[in-house]
């Protein structure tokens, strides 16, 4: 029987902006938290780039969801969640 495993990913919409006005060339989502644990210098991880990296070692996105918290007195922060699987290889069962 084919078992998985699987990696939940965290990203956030994230830019730099003036007067607290983010400007829509200056945001890209950045992976925030892996596994529940906060990547180190989370800010210089793209979304793209890590996901071009899974992929190549064989994980697949089976699942997104868009999530926004909105704080009084700040700007909206959107989440995207996404889950990744691909097959446990033989020596790891």
């Amino acid at each position: 029987m084919q078992k998985w495993e699987y990696i939940y990913l965290i990203a956030e919409k994230h830019g730099k902006g003036i007067f607290g006005f983010v400007l829509p060339k200056d945001i890209s989502w950045k992976v925030h938290y892996v596994n529940g644990k906060q990547v180190a210098n989370w800010t210089d991880h793209t979304l793209f780039n890590f996901l071009n990296d899974l992929g190549e070692k064989g994980w697949e996105i089976i699942s997104s969801n868009m999530h926004m918290s909105i704080r009084t007195g700040s700007l909206p922060i959107e989440h995207l969640h996404l889950i990744l699987k691909r097959p446990k290889s033989e020596t790891a069962k």
